[in-house]
């Protein structure tokens, strides 16, 4: 059995916890999900969630927890889709724990499948934007332009007959474009649950119930994505019915268990598409969340997930949640209009002095303290005066202007920008199809806006015709209303926010963009909000396969399959976007945005709907991996679904590739230390793989045939620098006329040896790991011994200090007496021989693992008096991202202990003392200390494949008792002369 974690410190949107059956809707099934208590989020540290490899083992598990000291099952999930259990332990770690439960049987029947450490999740909010107060904020305004939704929705496709649960903060129901309603058929809420109540859980227990109301707003704007219509707003699939799962809790907090549990409520209620808009930076594929929602692909639900917004940070950094192997993973691309505010533009022509035509144009003001800084609606009927009469002078005003233009008053618009100097107190300005952006001005009482550049070129060619008065503005005191800006530049390229793939085992991440910036949609209190991010981009794809699923049919359809082929087809007709500069946003017209930032590219409806081929899921993408891991065959699988024969041909569309990493500079540990760049730094460059294609291949209606590829490894690079790179094989159909029927799969791979390439995992030139006195903080090189006395005015205990240039699956901190047969002076002795994983207390000295505080790395120190030494967390730590910074106060407690721990061994080798309820603690002697982290593409099983830190042999020194003292003991390290910084 293997043991497999995650850690999701700071996952970004929502997770679960909690409770019974979903609501009226739900059919009727064996799969239940039991609580047998309201846990806070303090109790995860000290808790596992325990998968099973059937149902059947739960009753003997249970049996096993109940006579294990200090054991006790929290949770229940009786679903064969995750047979688990949530386990609370104080004295034991994953290893342990599932030596316990497997009861030494044998691998073929041991019970248990996986054990994973949860951690708690923290919603993290998207860009925010301007607020509306009525439904009249979304006239005229789409964001479907690209997409091809637009199209669909003018053929009668509105998502009728599917169903979207969306697992986030809950939804406001009563909101005008989402219905109004609730739990019935005939509501667009048609039922979900709120698995964590509107109390302030995770800081009180979680309190259930039937209404999952949305008090954050964030599922509130997903739902209004998916499905919200109203007069003027309309959302992807309007007629799509939704099941909202509330997670999130009042502080924006949930964890693994509560995403667990309304995935499983989801499924069991029927969703056809499950989306959920959550991530945080991670980049590893097996979590318990990750798990089942690949394991739902495969039972014929779409997964939708969001990919993140840390893009500023470079690659290796796709969101945990959404690493799932058979989720679609989502980026965030920009619409071609964003939501604006309208002004009336009044147009005169020739000798015509009085008559005049009204037009209706779209303005963006700058951003003010207290929101957009609207123009007054005092301006009425003003004179628009351009700077220039050359509607194709692109950089007019680029430098400040000292010569008014004719026609200037006080009561005049100004047209372009950099004129604050001419004392013009509103100024309107257009780009040259660049995305729209309000520069600042400092002139405190000038106001500037945007306008489109045709809006702009319209207004100079009126006036070149007409006179200098021809063309007129006025401002409406109503700033509630929205209509659409259009941003010819911006559509389509990638958000500089959407966070960059591939995992760290190389796995192609994301899979698929939608648009995600700029977003108007539903919010809580009956508004509008405009938000950017992946989590806007997600519930976009959710829609599309709404569309889908409302023509073709989901999970009732009678094909389990229909989930992969859609996520196939959405991929294989996606379309490819420009290379952004990630430090002055430029757009390249040599390169194009590689797949580990964008996928397959940018989602197309239309195309979906349209493709008379059928690319088999596991063809969707060609991951390469890195040079020692190189996947250099490669398979399409075709299937012709139309109605007459099609010959198909392969060509590559290479992306940019890219250096990915700084290698370190020797000499210079503070500034030569290895890192990943971020995107600010990447510069695009062609690396382009060798590729044997196939020939053409012809297919006659309903055949099925397969396309052999093989790659090359990319020559003449920087390997030192891990380049990336990337592309899509395009497939051309014979019978692609307008470019329909066109497909393309990504590709993606690393031009290095990552594992020879990464020196380490733990950033050394940064000085860590290191350990430290808390409270004092000499280094243990100078100070090595311990009483582990917790008094306020002592903290005499060590404080591990970790922080990683590469992503590592596994942290461990592990503890060896000194002087026990089999054990070693130092952790770098440990060879192959010696290492064992895991390692098993009692054998070859080895104690157990630390258990660390739980509020390590948020309080500074440990205080007696109100803190509780209990509450502790065990090594090892899994799943930690990249450039980490992390803090561990070993308060002397062990996660797994053997008799020199704390009690006489019970002789069961069960990896638990004889005694009590509580973790074991570390008792005076000489013990080593082995802090290590799995290198890439590591097996812990190989002591070679662990970059291991070294540290002095640590001597644990008895408390001596004293009077007087605030803990009824001083320490002998206190009576002696301490060295402090």
């Amino acid at each position: 059995m293997r043991i497999l974690n995650n850690n999701l410190a700071g996952l970004a949107t929502a997770t679960l916890l909690a409770s019974t059956a979903v609501n009226a809707a739900t059919p009727a099934t064996n799969n239940n999900i039991n609580n047998n208590n309201t846990g806070t989020a303090t109790d995860a540290p000290k808790r596992f969630i325990v998968e099973l490899k059937t149902l059947g083992c739960g009753k003997r598990v249970k049996a096993r927890v109940a006579v294990a000291p200090g054991m006790r099952v929290a949770k229940t999930f009786d679903h064969d889709l995750f047979p688990a259990l949530t386990v609370e332990c104080d004295a034991c770690d994953a290893d342990s724990l599932s030596r316990v439960l497997d009861g030494g049987e044998q691998t073929d029947s041991a019970p248990v499948a996986a054990v994973y450490t949860p951690s708690i999740m923290t919603l993290r909010l998207p860009e925010q934007g301007p607020s509306f107060a009525d439904d009249s904020a979304a006239a005229n305004y789409t964001f479907h332009g690209l997409t091809g939704v637009a199209e669909l929705h003018e053929q009668g496709i509105l998502g009728a007959g599917a169903t979207v649960a969306i697992v986030d903060s809950g939804v406001e129901w009563t909101h005008e474009a989402l219905g109004g309603g609730f739990g019935s058929p005939s509501d667009k809420v048609i039922g979900g649950y709120d698995l964590v109540g509107d109390g302030d859980w995770p800081n009180s227990p979680a309190k259930p119930d039937d209404e999952p109301n949305d008090r954050f707003g964030h599922g509130t704007h997903v739902a209004g994505i998916v499905a919200g219509r109203s007069a003027q707003f309309v959302g992807v699939a309007p007629e799509a019915k939704i099941l909202a799962y509330k997670i999130i809790g009042a502080y924006g907090q949930s964890n693994e268990e509560m995403v667990i549990e309304g995935f499983l409520r989801a499924f069991d209620s029927g969703a056809d598409i499950i989306t959920a808009s959550v991530g945080e930076k991670g980049g590893f594929t097996h979590s318990a969340w990750a798990k089942l929602a690949s394991r739902m692909v495969d039972r014929g639900v779409l997964v939708t997930v969001a990919g993140g917004n840390n893009g500023e940070d470079g690659a290796f950094l796709m969101s945990n949640g959404a690493a799932g192997e058979n989720v679609l993973t989502v980026a965030a691309t920009a619409p071609d209009m964003v939501p604006a505010y309208p002004f009336t533009i009044s147009f005169k022509s020739g000798s015509n002095t009085t008559a005049a035509q009204n037009s209706e144009a779209a303005y963006l003001p700058a951003s003010g303290r207290q929101g957009p800084d609207f123009f007054p609606d005092t301006i009425a009927g003003w004179p628009i005066v351009p700077l220039t009469l050359d509607p194709a002078v692109a950089a007019d005003a680029c430098q400040p202007v000292a010569t008014a233009p004719a026609g200037l008053t006080p009561e005049s618009i100004l047209l372009q920008a950099n004129l604050a100097s001419l004392n013009a107190p509103y100024i309107l300005f257009y780009q040259d199809n660049a995305t729209p952006y309000v520069p600042p001005t400092n002139r405190a009482p000038t106001k500037v806006a945007v306008i489109d550049a045709a809006a702009g070129e319209a207004i100079v060619k009126v006036i070149m015709a007409g006179n200098q008065s021809s063309v007129t503005a006025s401002f409406d005191k109503e700033t509630t209303r929205f209509v659409g800006l259009r941003d010819a530049n911006g559509a389509g390229r990638p958000a500089a926010f959407t966070q960059w793939g591939p995992n760290y085992d190389m796995q192609m991440k994301p899979d698929v963009a939608a648009p995600g910036v700029k977003v108007l949609s539903s919010y809580t209190g009956g508004g509008y909000r405009v938000l950017s991010g992946t989590s806007m981009a997600t519930p976009y794809v959710a829609g599309v396969a709404a569309l889908w699923v409302g023509k073709y049919g989901g999970r009732k359809s009678g094909n389990p399959d229909w989930a992969k082929q859609l996520s196939a087809r959405m991929m294989s007709t996606a379309r490819s976007a420009p290379w952004v500069d990630g430090l002055n946003g430029s757009v390249s017209a040599d390169f194009l945005a590689p797949p580990v930032q964008i996928g397959a590219g940018g989602l197309h409806a239309g195309r979906i709907f349209a493709a008379t081929t059928e690319l088999a899921f596991e063809s969707r993408k060609f991951a390469l991996n890195d040079t020692a891991h190189f996947n250099a065959e490669q398979v399409a699988q075709l299937t012709n679904t139309g109605p007459e024969p099609v010959t198909y041909e392969f060509s590559l569309e290479p992306a940019a590739g890219f250096n990915s990493w700084t290698p370190g500079i020797e000499g210079q540990p503070g500034f030569g230390r290895e890192s990943f760049k971020g995107y600010f730094d990447f510069k695009p460059l062609r690396i382009v793989p060798e590729v044997a294609m196939p020939p053409p291949l012809t297919l006659a209606p309903g055949q099925t045939g397969f396309a052999n590829f093989t790659f090359s490894v990319p020559t003449g690079v920087d390997a030192a620098s891990i380049p990336l790179y990337g592309g899509r094989v395009i497939i051309k159909a014979s019978n692609d006329k307008t470019g329909q029927h066109t497909l393309a799969i990504p590709y993606a791979g690393a031009a290095a040896d990552i594992k020879a390439v990464v020196p380490g995992v733990f950033a050394r030139p940064q000085g860590t790991p290191k350990i430290l006195t808390s409270g004092s903080g000499v280094p243990v090189e100078q100070k090595s011994n311990y009483t582990f006395d917790l008094a306020r005015d002592v903290q005499d205990f060590p404080v591990l200090v970790v922080s990683t240039s590469y992503g590592t699956a596994e942290v461990r901190w592990d503890i060896y007496e000194v002087g026990a047969e089999g054990s070693t002076e130092t952790a770098a002795d440990v060879d192959d021989k010696q290492w064992e994983y895991p390692p098993v207390p009692g054998r070859n000295g080895y104690v157990g693992s630390v258990a660390a505080w739980a509020f390590s790395g948020k309080a500074s120190y440990f205080d007696p008096a109100r803190d509780n030494e209990s509450d502790v967390f065990a090594f090892p730590r899994y799943n930690l991202p990249r450039d980490i910074f992390k803090q561990y106060m070993w308060l002397g407690r062990l996660a797994t202990t053997s008799g020199s721990a704390g009690g006489e061994s019970n002789g069961n080798d069960d990896g638990f003392p004889d005694s009590a309820n509580q973790t074991g603690k570390i008792q005076p002697g000489r013990y080593r200390m082995r802090v290590a982290a799995l290198r890439p593409f590591g097996e812990p099983s190989v002591a070679a494949d662990w970059d291991v830190w070294s540290a002095p042999v640590l001597t644990v020194l008895p408390l001596v008792p004293a009077a007087g003292n605030s803990t009824g003991v001083i320490s002998a390290a206190k009576r002696a002369l301490r060295p402090r910084l």
